[in-house]
């Protein structure tokens, strides 16, 4: 991760772990002498939790993405955080990791089976108007003033249709649709990309975060695919492993022995048997002298 400063008040910074204190202090990480911070204004940390600010007790005017912060917040690559006029932004250290590569035009239709799926892929508003508002990407979504978006921003700055944001299989796509317009990527200036789970995009001063899960993160779709194969190529192999192999007939398994059968139990039965024909023949025999009787 990198922070840079918009306004060009201090170079950019390389940060990954630890604590980024900024202040006017002379022993800040990021040191302003003469600014309007405090002499310990905020701190960046970095941690096995994630990414936090961190405001000291008594300072005020931290706002994260316009939202005022008081004692700590929680950060993602992409956010704006202003310290007084002090504009801090996080972004991408690598540019070129966000492929700009998308397919030449939108996906087709989703079967009701693909959208049920799909409407997990949600994009987020984090701040304007729009703020706490989701939108799912069944359909490709477009971003703009025009009334016929389906993302609708009131604001003169926006183009008509801005953007447009589209689900192709196991990848997000931002497509510009105004070619004097562009977003940006966690911080990188872009006009098309590839995006990935927990990007924040921000159009023009509007947020959005990428909510995708089971959507593979950046770098991992190439690690996951590896090289591509042939149905022909598969097929060949197949068959030169079973002309090198002789064909054996599969030995027949033999029958299993009888259980052979035990004495006494037969004789059990015997006897039973004896015993319930004794009793029905004296049930014949007697029974119509007892009627007479």
């Amino acid at each position: 991760m990198q922070l840079t400063f918009p306004n060009g008040e201090h170079p950019p910074v390389p940060f990954e772990h630890g604590e980024l204190s900024i202040g006017s202090r002379n022993d800040q990480r990021v040191s302003l002498p003469g600014s309007a911070l405090a002499a310990h204004h905020a701190s960046i940390i970095a941690d096995r939790r994630g990414l936090w600010l961190r405001v000291p007790a008594g300072v005020a005017g931290v706002h994260l993405n316009a939202r005022p912060v008081r004692r700590s917040a929680l950060l993602r690559v992409g956010d704006l955080v202003c310290l007084g006029p002090l504009q801090i932004l996080l972004g991408e250290d690598d540019a070129a990791r966000i492929d700009r590569r998308i397919p030449p035009t939108p996906p087709l239709p989703l079967a009701e089976a693909q959208r049920l799926s799909a409407s997990r892929v949600l994009l987020r508003a984090v701040s304007g108007s729009l703020f706490g508002r989701s939108y799912t990407l069944t359909e490709p979504r477009s971003i703009g003033r025009g009334a016929a978006c389906d993302i609708r921003i009131d604001d003169p700055a926006l183009a008509e249709r801005h953007a447009q944001f589209e689900l192709h299989g196991d990848r997000v796509v931002l497509r510009a649709l105004d070619p004097a317009e562009g977003s940006a990527v966690n911080g990188v200036p872009v006009r098309d990309a590839v995006l990935a789970p927990g990007d924040q995009i921000v159009v023009d001063q509007y947020r959005f975060v990428l909510e995708a899960p089971g959507l593979p993160a950046r770098g991992q779709d190439a690690g996951r695919r590896g090289p591509s194969v042939t149905h022909t190529q598969t097929i060949k192999a197949i068959r030169n492993s079973a002309a090198n192999t002789p064909y054996v007939a599969p030995m027949p398994e033999p029958d299993k022995p009888a259980s052979p059968l035990d004495p006494g139990a037969l004789w059990w039965l015997i006897a039973a048997a004896a015993v319930l024909a004794a009793a029905m023949t004296a049930l014949l025999v007697y029974s119509p002298h007892l009627g007479a009787a």
